[in-house]
């Protein structure tokens, strides 16, 4: 796929943006998350375009003018809890790649983990917010979305496979934030 091309360079100018300037490397684990993800899965998607949907990603938000290093930290990080919530989920499909998926979940947690770690206390988790909107809540929106996407659509196989498609798109988004915020 065309993005997959593109995701180990965006990921290796990850590295000096805003996370690693906070002495948060994610850009190795959000490499091998993007991989275990495209590889749990060798089923077509051509018979799920049927199930296409748009989960209207808060792009606009994520993206205001007034983001902030603090902020995209909180953003990756909420971004990171909510995909590893998803993936956790007991209804994921059983011919999917079990180990890779038990794979990804460990990254993800890890991850999340470091993140944690390496911002301290100083960051209140509960206080981004970029003049009206909230991009934390709009996450939050967007990721409770796919979980009732999901849910209306009976955890079926198809189902999943546009959910996974729609998540390495977050993961290449991580990467765009924070190179914006390099720039």
């Amino acid at each position: 796929m065309t993005s997959g091309t593109f995701l180990p360079v965006a990921l290796v100018l990850l590295c000096s943006s805003t996370l690693c300037s906070l002495g948060c490397d994610l850009t190795q684990g959000l490499l091998e998350d993007f991989s275990l993800l495209d590889q749990m899965s060798t089923f077509s998607l051509v018979p799920c375009w049927k199930d296409r949907t748009n989960f209207n990603f808060p792009k606009e938000t994520m993206e205001g003018s007034q983001l902030q290093r603090e902020n995209a930290t909180v953003i990756v990080h909420e971004m990171l809890q909510q995909v590893f919530t998803i993936f956790s989920l007991n209804a994921t499909p059983v011919a999917w790649n079990q180990t890779q998926l038990i794979q990804l979940l460990s990254g993800l947690d890890q991850q999340l983990e470091e993140l944690e770690t390496c911002v301290g206390q100083d960051v209140e988790w509960e206080e981004l917010s970029l003049g009206s909107e909230n991009p934390r809540l709009a996450l939050k929106s967007y990721f409770q979305g796919i979980s009732q996407y999901l849910q209306g659509k009976e955890y079926r196989r198809c189902a999943w496979e546009i959910v996974r498609v729609e998540i390495r798109k977050i993961f290449l988004f991580m990467s765009k934030i924070t190179r914006k915020l390099r720039d």
